[in-house]
């Protein structure tokens, strides 16, 4: 049996395969090994994924889990040592997360993946292995077409007074809605402060259809093709893939960016797990 992981910074799904086959997902949080140890890893999955599988671990003889921060051999030995810990008869792969957008949406063909979650990134991908990355800079940098992104842009807008009053007061009277001094909390004294900021990104989701929200999400996405997509040799070539919840939820708003540089737009896929679960079918 196979059990393939997709972490990224916020969650993780997991997916138990028998035979190419799904036999059940799982979520936990996402396991970046930017803020966890390997112990603190360890003591998570024993509490909220181990107790779960329907199979004894020693039946697992294959794990491949794709991470958000899994970039450097120091992040890789992090993960390796926790999960050959809890799978021990398991044979473990740990690759960055760009590698499973890019399997999981290009297969086995060329292409641009791309992630727009709670961060995001980019690759060319020739069907085997990843040729160009253009560097992420992460979230205190980068991290442009994210929901992370988004949400800061809107914070901006609200707190410099650039909203329309209608969305203000919707702001106001919103869930979402945070002081001054309570937003400084979550982000300022937060080691996950991308995931605090990208909540934003779901009020902007929730007014999809207001017009300075849209055209705030235009920005946010023309900043990514423009920073990161257009970098590439190929890209007007090739297919541009994306994987994430911000591609999905916003692709009206996307695609019209792609237009605007002649850029073909490819899957928008939410979920890699799916993708992955193929490209790793006659893995045995």
């Amino acid at each position: 049996m196979q059990l393939i992981a997709d972490s990224g910074s916020t969650k993780t799904a997991w997916c138990l395969t028998k035979d190419g086959e799904p036999v059940k997902e799982y979520r936990t949080i996402g396991y970046n090994p930017q803020y966890f140890t390997s112990e603190e890893v360890v003591a998570s999955l024993k509490e909220s994924l181990l107790p779960k599988l329907p199979t004894s671990i020693e039946h697992i003889t294959h794990l491949f889990f794709y991470g958000a921060g899994c970039s450097t051999p120091k992040a890789i030995n992090t993960l390796e040592e926790a999960l050959a810990s809890c799978f021990p008869k398991a044979k473990i792969e740990v690759q960055h997360d760009l590698l499973a957008a890019a399997r999981a949406a290009c297969g086995r063909e060329s292409g641009i993946a791309c992630i727009l979650g709670t961060g995001s990134n980019s690759c060319y991908f020739d069907g085997e292995e990843i040729l160009d990355n253009v560097t992420s800079l992460g979230f205190f940098l980068g991290d442009e077409g994210s929901g992370g992104h988004l949400g800061r842009k809107f914070l901006k807008a609200y707190y410099y007074r650039d909203l329309p009053l209608d969305l203000k007061e919707t702001f106001e009277a919103s869930e979402f809605y945070h002081t001054k001094q309570e937003l400084f909390d979550k982000v300022y004294r937060n080691p996950l402060a991308s995931r605090s900021v990208a909540k934003f990104s779901e009020f902007c989701g929730a007014n999809a259809q207001h017009p300075f929200i849209k055209k705030l999400v235009q920005e946010n996405f023309r900043e990514f093709v423009t920073g990161q997509v257009l970098k590439y040799e190929f890209a007007k070539d090739l297919p541009i893939h994306f994987i994430g919840s911000v591609a999905c939820y916003f692709q009206e708003e996307l695609k019209k960016v792609l237009q605007e540089s002649n850029l073909q737009c490819g899957s928008l896929i939410r979920n890699p797990i799916e993708g992955l679960i193929k490209f790793h079918k006659d893995v045995s």
